[in-house]
């Protein structure tokens, strides 16, 4: 809405131009210290945030090496893992190899089983027929030398 003498109401705010001021040497002096000033205040803020972005970069410094010394330590951990795998299955390999030759033995075992039974039973026989050989010995020198 518009109101009287140039100046407009917008909402409940009255919103005027700006007064109209004649420039003086003064003036231009004030202006010009004033330009000095905010110059300073932009400098004095370029080097605050270039002293904060290198105080965050020096803050996530630490974390990013932290992160790449993990990096490097989970590839190292698994090659290693890598290996350790590559030798369980070799192993697994070589312990089936030799369930399978166990398996081939199992009848032989059991022939030499067979065959040791079969030495204890000669043993006996060989003990018995001793003994009876000796009894018989004994008779014979009997009747000989008696």
């Amino acid at each position: 809405a518009s109101g009287e003498g140039g100046r407009e109401r917008i909402a409940d705010f009255d919103v005027s131009p700006p007064p109209r001021y004649v420039s003086t040497e003064e003036d231009e002096g004030a202006e010009t210290s004033e330009n000095h000033v905010v110059q300073e205040a932009l400098a004095t803020a370029k080097n605050l945030f270039a002293s904060i972005a290198a105080s965050v970069a020096g803050e996530f410094k630490i974390p990013a090496l932290e992160y790449q010394l993990l990096g490097k330590m989970n590839k190292v951990a698994s090659e290693k893992y890598g290996h350790m795998a590559d030798f369980t299955s070799g192993l697994a390999i070589f312990v089936e190899s030799l369930r399978e030759k166990e398996e081939s033995l199992v009848p032989l075992a059991t022939q030499i089983d067979g065959l040791e039974g079969q030495l204890d039973e000669l043993e006996a026989i060989v003990q018995q027929l001793d003994e009876y050989s000796k009894r018989l010995e004994n008779r014979v020198k009997k009747y000989v030398f008696s």
